[in-house]
């Protein structure tokens, strides 16, 4: 074998790891994982929910010639031993050992890069990674992936690691200063993502009737690049945080901030309320105030949950509470976005015919913590075909305008107490790794 012989070795062994923080071990929230495409994100770290996870392993030179590739099905079903729950101080998540035999065995002498993408079948255009290579081929391609005409983005993982092989085993190091440990590949989540849970919603405004809750985010992007997992200042940390690796903006402007004369905002998720507080006779198209005290929360009896949204068992939420949720691909914010006072993200209650009634600019609430926080960013100068560019990002953020990282959640609210939409409450994100 080129590059270094394996010695007769006919087993070798790596672990690769899921990281999801509040992993909980039954497909989360009671869902059956292996009967949904997709769960809804009700927890500050919600449980991983994909099927498929596919490795390959190269040779850590140009041109990088690939010697394994696998894929691993089932990864997220309950039911089965593809993968199992893992859990230490720094995380959890799920994991599986990753059996090479035979010829398939590293080579002492060698230096390799391990890629991993954990992804669900039919999403993002029914994307495959590494489609197309194969054992032999030279791997030159940084793996994107891209919405849809739906706009809908989806959870996707992915992670990558430098492997060596010492006496017959498998070996790698999580940053310069750290010891070498038994190959250990680390897949994190790729895209950000936000939910809301709120109540005392007012059922009109000034004398018209509420019908819609919707928030709204200036910028969305559309594609997620699925590396640059290393830092500037440490080749073998590929573990950074604070990440920014989305490209490719939209520009079709969907709903528009308040006091805007023209479309300049994306709608990140819309609640109907007439699907959570139903019965209105007069106007079945509209939520019905039950009680008449000009709200709707958990005195008015008719809540229940949308169950075309959330079928029974996907999510549990507090009588009176409605929910909306979706993932988010990463962005960076400007100096000139800053200067301009423009908001990342903004609430709104509409009427029923989409007039904009009430609004509040909602503001990150861990925002003084992370002010000293580096930002990554990851770009592709030369297209899917090339090779990632890290930079760092000089950190611009304000309260109100602030850039969205990869694997972080971004929350309004929660189960106990929500968010309550009153006059002068103010709506802050709260960031959950």
């Amino acid at each position: 074998m080129p590059g270094g012989m394996n010695d007769g070795q006919t087993e070798q062994q790596f672990t690769v790891v899921v990281e999801s923080v509040g992993e909980l071990f039954t497909g989360g929230e009671s869902v059956n994982s292996s009967s949904m495409t997709r769960r809804p994100i009700s927890s500050v770290s919600p449980a991983q929910n994909f099927d498929k996870l596919s490795i390959i392993i190269a040779e850590y030179q140009s041109p990088a010639r690939v010697v394994y590739k696998t894929t691993i099905d089932n990864w997220s079903n309950p039911n089965n031993k593809t993968s199992i729950p893992w859990s230490e101080e720094e995380g959890q998540g799920r994991y599986a050992t990753v059996r090479l035999s035979g010829d398939e065995c590293l080579n002492e002498g060698v230096t390799y890069i391990a890629y991993a993408i954990g992804y669900q079948t039919g999403t993002y255009g029914d994307y495959e990674p590494f489609e197309g290579i194969g054992i032999g081929d030279d791997y030159n391609q940084t793996e994107t992936v891209s919405i849809t005409a739906d706009n809908v983005v989806e959870e996707v993982f992915a992670g990558a690691e430098l492997f060596f092989v010492k006496d017959g085993v498998i070996l790698s190091k999580r940053s310069e200063e750290a010891n070498v440990e038994h190959g250990l590949l680390m897949v994190r989540r790729q895209v950000a993502g936000t939910f809301g849970y709120f109540t005392r919603i007012p059922a009109d405004i000034q004398g018209s009737k509420v019908s819609k809750l919707r928030l709204v985010t200036t910028r969305y992007n559309q594609t997620v690049i699925l590396g640059g997992f290393r830092g500037v200042d440490d080749s073998f940390d590929f573990h950074k945080d604070n990440v920014i690796n989305g490209t490719d903006p939209r520009s079709d402007f969907d709903a528009s901030l308040a006091g805007s004369t023209q479309p300049d905002a994306f709608t990140a998720y819309e609640i109907d309320l007439v699907n959570w507080f139903p019965g209105n006779r007069e106007n079945p198209r509209l939520p019905y105030d039950a009680n008449g005290d000009g709200y709707l929360d958990v005195d008015d009896k008719n809540w229940k949950t949308d169950s075309e949204m959330y079928p029974a068992g996907t999510i549990s939420l507090s009588p009176g509470t409605v929910f909306g949720e979706c993932f988010l691909i990463p962005f960076a914010v400007t100096g000139e976005d800053v200067t301009s006072g423009r908001c990342s993200f903004q609430l709104q209650l509409l009427d029923i015919d989409g007039k904009l009634l009430k609004h509040w600019n909602v503001a990150l609430r861990d925002h003084d913590a992370a002010e000293n926080e580096n930002r990554t960013l990851v770009s592709l100068p030369e297209g899917g075909t090339g090779r990632t560019s890290i930079s760092l990002l000089e950190n611009v953020d304000t309260e109100y305008c602030f850039s969205v990282v990869r694997n972080r959640l971004y929350t309004i609210g929660g189960k106990e107490p929500v968010a309550k939409l009153r006059r002068g409450h103010s709506h802050r994100f709260e960031r959950g790794r």
